[in-house]
């Protein structure tokens, strides 16, 4: 019964309002609830359809909206922190480490108090040579195929207003696998101060601050040295892929206080020492090189918003363009950045908080990170070691970051 039917009757069984029915009556009332309840259902179900098309109308356009832009424009993707790497020091008894330099099987450690030469095993880190130096090591640099070690000590007269004569470098040479002296016993001097080496086909090159100089034994049982370059030259990389030598020097004056000048970097044939390739100038100034493969990496101090790392293409020697590590800011470096070479990685350090970073040499991409690694840094595959705040330290490797 209808609501109107119901009220019909209550309206006329209601002795209070005194009204008879008419002949006919309930059957004209009824007639009027049926079609008002066809007209409510047609109207109920009108809106239905109504809604249920507008729904699927959203529906689809909603969907399709999500592919459109999916195909316009992809969901950007939400770039994972790299891992943030542990350092772990290794016991080698009492001293200070104070250089490293590795092979794919060894690691070489320049230790003072005492000064020696101690030779590890990668696999159990387990010191298997010591042998003592002249005098405390400033940096160390290997050459596995030549089965060479080379160590070198610089001193430098207080500041008189001489000339680098009063600088000398004390070199010496000992084989890989015995840490035996080899070449000239006592070291041979060099007149200059050595910022940093490489060593390549049984030579070591030295950036000095008279020059560039290449050392290398020069008759049985003696070593002899020659200076290739002139100027003061404070980096060096050694480049077997492409038989080369790259080194770094300066191309103009600071402009100001603020400034560190240009450098660049220059490509010499490791055999007739003749230059083959110049860089154009980069802002910056006590560079570091580091070639990984064919991927070459120069670090440096800078100021204001200069880059502070450069990609190099590895034949032209011209910059890359990356997205990668301090693209986007080049402050988060500090005053500069320090590269090392790895295996296949390149490591970067930055000159303002030691944070220490593994990085792809082709990308750029952060892979490992440390919070506080002063370096130098030496990797080989599946291995990798910083001589950090006077300890040997064993890095964790994670992620891409293969050392």
């Amino acid at each position: 019964m209808t609501d109107v039917e119901q009220l019909l009757r209550e309206t006329l069984a209601d002795p209070r309002h005194r009204l008879e029915p008419g002949p006919g009556m309930y059957d004209t009332v009824r007639e009027r609830a049926r079609q008002r309840r066809q007209r409510t259902i047609q109207i109920a179900s009108a809106c239905t359809v109504v809604v249920l098309i507008a729904g699927v109308a959203t529906a689809i356009g909603v969907n399709s909206g999500h592919r459109r832009a999916g195909q316009v424009a992809a969901t950007p993707s939400i770039t994972p922190s790299p891992p943030t790497g542990q350092a772990t020091p290794i016991d080698l008894g009492i001293g200070s480490t104070s250089a490293m330099a590795v092979t794919s099987s060894w690691v070489f450690v320049a230790r003072t108090q005492p000064d020696e030469l101690v030779k590890l095993s990668t696999t159990k880190l387990s010191v298997t040579k010591r042998a003592a130096t002249y005098d405390a090591v400033d940096d160390i640099a290997v050459d596995a195929a030549a089965g060479k070690v080379w160590t070198w000590s610089s001193t430098q007269a207080a500041a008189s207003g001489s000339s680098d004569g009063a600088s000398s470098t004390s070199i010496n040479e000992y084989a890989t696998s015995s840490l035996a002296v080899e070449g000239l016993v006592g070291g041979m001097p060099l007149p200059a101060y050595a910022f940093s080496g490489a060593a390549l086909d049984g030579q070591l090159w030295l950036a000095t601050s008279d020059g560039l100089w290449v050392v290398g034994p020069d008759k049985p049982g003696g070593m002899g040295a020659a200076k290739v370059a002139s100027g003061s030259v404070f980096s060096v990389a050694a480049d077997p892929v492409r038989h080369r030598v790259l080194y770094g020097t300066a191309m103009s004056i600071p402009a100001g206080a603020d400034s560190l000048g240009d450098i660049a970097i220059y490509e010499i044939d490791a055999r007739t020492h003749a230059v083959i390739g110049i860089s154009t100038p980069l802002p910056i100034g006590k560079e570091s090189i580091a070639i990984v493969g064919d991927q070459i990496w120069v670090g440096g101090y800078g100021s204001g918003s200069t880059p502070r790392l450069f990609h190099l293409d590895g034949a032209s020697l011209e910059p890359l363009h990356t997205t990668g590590l301090g693209a986007g800011n080049p402050l988060e470096f500090g005053p500069g950045a320090i590269v090392w070479p790895g295996a296949s990685v390149v490591w970067v350090r930055s000159g303002g908080s030691e944070a220490l970073s593994c990085v792809d040499p082709q990308s750029g991409a952060l892979l490992e990170r440390w919070d506080a690694v002063q370096g130098p840094v030496a990797s080989m595959p599946g291995h990798a070691y910083a001589a950090s705040d006077g300890s040997l330290d064993q890095l964790s490797l994670a992620g891409g970051c293969t050392g």
